[in-house]
């Protein structure tokens, strides 16, 4: 299987976010806070919308592609990134988030979000030439074919090439830490957050020295 790689153009964004959302749909990390199966679908494509519109142009999208068919996508921050504005978010299609889940359910996914990003951000800000992975996906069907692997090596020598140092990120998977582990990732934080109705999720932050 050929996998080629290279930086995502603003035409693929929706294919982008199409194997992404499939590789979400499932996952812990929109799973605890929108069980509803229907509900998830229209949240998880208007999260990554509204949030992929909005820094587009701030960050580094990076794919991999099979056969010219996007089957991978990392999406990095680098130490100069700027968060848009809550409204730059809006405007860029978050109104569509809230309008789907209301606005109590939604921020409390948002304080999630935050408290799980924190350890990565505080590591990132208060280190030198560290980059920080919003994203990392694999199409499922694709996953445990080396699609992720090869794309992490990709991306950590773009950072390199780009004056990086290390890479961190978090994940709420044990799945993704064994495989973040397997590519010599350290865990610096492990925590759990609180969801709803007294469930609580587990979210490790790890880094790698480039």
């Amino acid at each position: 299987m050929g996998i080629e790689f290279g930086v995502l153009k603003r035409e693929e964004l929706s294919d982008a976010v199409e194997l992404s959302f499939r590789a979400y749909e499932y996952y812990e990390y929109f799973l605890n806070f929108f069980p509803d199966l229907g509900l998830r679908h229209k949240v998880i494509r208007s999260v990554l919308y509204g949030t992929w519109r909005a820094i587009l142009k701030k960050s580094h999208f990076l794919m991999a592609k099979v056969d010219g068919k996007i089957v991978g996508l990392a999406v990095l921050e680098d130490p100069h990134y700027k968060k848009p504005s809550d409204l730059q978010f809006l405007l860029h299609g978050w109104w569509n988030v809230y309008f789907s889940a209301g606005i109590k359910r939604v921020n409390a996914w948002v304080n999630m979000d935050e408290t799980a990003g924190t350890p990565c951000h505080d590591y990132q800000h208060n280190g030198e030439n560290i980059w920080y992975c919003s994203s990392l996906t694999v199409d499922p069907p694709y996953q445990g074919k080396g699609v992720g692997t090869q794309l992490v090596a990709f991306m950590e020598e773009y950072i390199r090439e780009h004056g990086g140092k290390q890479l961190t990120l978090f994940t709420n998977s044990e799945k993704n830490l064994a495989f973040y582990k397997k590519n010599n990732f350290e865990v610096f934080d492990e925590r759990d957050i609180a969801v709803r109705d007294g469930l609580k999720m587990r979210s490790w932050s790890v880094k790698k020295s480039l």
